[in-house]
């Protein structure tokens, strides 16, 4: 939690992770004091708890936490939902320290590591932030106090609640932000968020401090941001329809422990299936778009805050799978090839929102060759292609 040192040797400053100087001076303030507010409030920027626990800062800093109030796609969502409540998850220390850089950072160190009292709920933002103290909380209960700041034993920070505190929220009883409603009510029930998204290495907790084990992993999406391809298997079996190429398709949610595509309801999953020919020129491509379809009262896609329901949701749940079949008419012998894509936003309301920067990561694919027509089929066809999730940190296997 803190800078430690077995021996309590005296602390020497290093150089802030912030290599800019007005934003090292705007993120380290370490007390602030509002007039607005009846007590002191103790805020500290990621810079400076990186100076300790750099090892955290660096896999924070390219985390959605931490561009929870720079994103392109969030800021230009704000400006369209005109919504000030988005802050209290994307950015709760704004009404605490208004005026302090650290509220532009969104859901940073202080917010964490100061949050108690997490109350999921259909509303959302149920949590209360302890700033008035210098005690920075966290799920080791063998740390001792340092003199940067207090330690807070806090068996919640094991526990799916504390995601849950914002990572449900159903406003007027439409669905937006399920995924801890989902994970509830599937199969991982009793698998806690951070077993998955903040895994347990070896490592120091800070500057000074011993190896330890149970270092939780500070980027939410696995130890190697591999958790989208870890997610879904994938199956492909080709056969030979009359002449034409019939690629059957499933994915399963073999991993999640809620529904894919989880979190804003624009993510989606694109399938795309094609076929190329022997030299590797395309022939034919069709595309599937899945995830929660949230439209207006005349059926138009729109982005949440102007929807009233739910037009169709084609997410796939924890312990489900997905199944389309794909007719392909080629002429000769060839490949057809799936891809699984994850996508931040869907095509039409990143067009509503005027965002070009759309985040994409591969999650699973697979090629199946087949070969020439025959009097009794398809050469090389049927054939079956299972690729399984890979383990953490190797390939899929094939």
């Amino acid at each position: 939690m803190g800078c430690e040192s077995e021996k309590e040797t005296p602390h020497k400053p290093q150089p802030a992770v912030p290599r800019d100087a007005a934003a090292a001076d705007a993120l380290a303030a370490s007390v602030v004091v509002d007039a607005a507010l009846p007590r002191k409030v103790f805020v500290t920027g990621a810079g400076r708890c990186g100076e300790c626990h750099d090892k955290m800062y660096d896999e924070w800093e390219v985390s959605a936490h931490a561009h929870a109030v720079s994103s392109p796609l969030y800021k230009a969502a704000l400006v369209s939902a005109k919504d000030p409540t988005c802050d209290r998850c994307h950015s709760p220390l704004a009404d605490a320290a208004p005026r302090d850089g650290v509220a532009s950072e969104g859901v940073t160190c202080d917010v964490c590591h100061t949050l108690r009292e997490p109350t999921p709920g259909v509303d959302g933002g149920g949590f209360r932030l302890a700033i008035d103290d210098m005690v920075k909380f966290g799920p080791r209960c063998d740390l001792k106090d340092h003199y940067f700041h207090r330690m807070g034993c806090s068996p919640e920070h094991k526990e799916a609640p504390i995601c849950g505190s914002c990572h449900w929220w159903e406003p007027k009883g439409l669905p937006v932000f399920t995924e801890f409603a989902d994970w509830r009510a599937g199969p991982a029930a009793k698998t806690p968020c951070q077993d998955c998204h903040m895994p347990k290495e070896r490592a120091a907790l800070a500057t000074g401090s011993p190896v330890r084990t149970g270092v939780p992993h500070h980027g939410l999406l696995g130890l190697a941001s591999d958790l989208r391809t870890r997610a879904l298997g994938l199956e492909v079996a080709v056969r030979d329809d009359h002449g034409a190429v019939e690629a059957a398709v499933t994915i399963a949610n073999t991993n999640a422990g809620h529904a894919v595509p989880a979190g804003l309801p624009e993510h989606r999953i694109i399938v795309r299936a094609r076929v190329r020919d022997a030299a590797g020129a395309e022939l034919a491509l069709e595309t599937r778009s899945l995830g929660r379809l949230l439209v207006d009262a005349s059926g138009q896609e729109v982005p949440f805050w102007r929807a009233t329901k739910v037009g169709a949701d084609t997410r796939i749940q924890a312990g489900t799978a997905w199944h389309e079949t794909f007719v392909f008419h080629p002429p000769a012998a060839g490949t057809v090839e799936v891809e699984v894509l994850y996508r931040g936003v869907s095509d039409a309301i990143a067009k509503q929102l005027g965002v070009s920067e759309i985040e994409e990561h591969a999650m699973t694919s697979a090629r199946v060759r087949f070969g020439v027509p025959t009097a009794t089929g398809r050469a090389q066809l049927p054939k079956t292609l299972t690729v399984k999730p890979p383990a953490p940190g190797k390939r899929p296997a094939r």
